[in-house]
């Protein structure tokens, strides 16, 4: 009788997102268990040097970022240790280390992009408040209007619209770090619109629209979610993103611009998909357990040859 493969998926707190997960996976015969990589140590004495609860002082076949807690730098550098480590002992962690890192930094996810040739809004980062007002008062002179971000932030949270050097002056950045990024106005005046689309292993697999009274177009900012038909402009743009930042799975965010090209504004390499479930029934879940399911499969398969030699 052939071992069924083992799935670790690390979330902060297993709600409803790990309990659909759970379910796609079921009828692949799959072990899976919960865990968070905050519970998780280095630790010498076991031997692959890691310790993850639940598995005593064995490997999974593969793993599943879905939620990562916030955390002091050293917290999350201790947690991003057991994710690398993970993937050179030839585990598939899904997303890697590598792309959580690319995308959880904004500032890091706008160079990705540009520097694979993707539209993404103009963007400058530093430490220094004498340049960052330099860099305001020249992109304001010419008539942009600019956003201020967290380099570390989700859901809207902490986004400042910037159209003078009055509101600069008195927005503090978080961090004393200035991340500011070109303002892209609506395509139909006053109506803000942008599109969540859902990449899994290269592919599309659902979109909605997202639509606001506000030019914050978060769910958690009050926008309302919409199913969405995408043309293959935006879904190119959305897989290419993905691959830029090396993740297997993704979130994108890309917004229709005046001229009425499409631009990516941000990459979500742990994305929730709740909202586009809701908004459009697809079970966003299978697809990831049956990307999962392939992985671990595949690398049980290969483990076991190895054994046999």
């Amino acid at each position: 009788m052939s071992k069924s493969p083992h799935i670790v998926i690390f979330n902060d707190t297993h709600g409803w997102h790990s309990k659909q997960l759970v379910e796609a996976l079921s009828p692949y015969n799959i072990k899976v268990t919960l865990a968070d990589l905050a519970q998780c140590r280095i630790d010498l004495d076991q031997p692959t040097g890691l310790y993850i609860p639940g598995l005593k002082n064995k490997l999974p076949d593969a793993i599943m970022v879905r939620g990562i807690a916030p955390g002091t730098l050293e917290q999350i550098t201790l947690r991003m240790d057991v994710l690398h480590t993970l993937a050179e002992l030839g585990i598939p962690v899904f997303n890697s280390a590598k792309a959580i890192e690319h995308t959880v930094d904004k500032a890091r996810t706008s160079l990705r992009l540009h520097l694979a040739g993707l539209a993404t809004p103009k963007t400058w980062a530093c430490e220094n408040e004498v340049v960052a007002h330099q860099i305001a008062s020249q992109q304001l002179s010419q008539g942009y209007s600019l956003v201020i971000k967290p380099l570390f932030g989700c859901q809207g949270k902490g986004l400042k619209k910037v159209t003078s050097l009055a509101e600069f002056e008195n927005i503090k950045p978080v961090g004393q770090a200035f991340y500011l990024q070109h303002y892209i106005p609506p395509y139909q005046p006053k109506q803000w619109q942008d599109w969540r689309l859902m990449v899994v292993e290269g592919k599309v697999c659902a979109a909605m629209s997202r639509r606001s009274k506000h030019w914050i177009t978060n769910f958690s900012q009050g926008a309302e979610c919409f199913p969405a038909s995408i043309n293959s402009d935006m879904a190119n743009l959305a897989i290419q993103a993905c691959k830029a930042v090396n993740a297997d799975y993704a979130g994108v965010d890309i917004i229709r611009m005046k001229n009425g090209q499409y631009t990516i504004l941000e990459v979500n390499s742990v994305p929730a998909w709740k909202g586009i479930f809701q908004a459009t029934g697809i079970d966003v879940a299978s697809h990831l357990a049956k990307a999962l399911a392939a992985l671990a499969k595949q690398n049980l398969a290969t483990v076991s040859q190895y054994a046999k030699h």
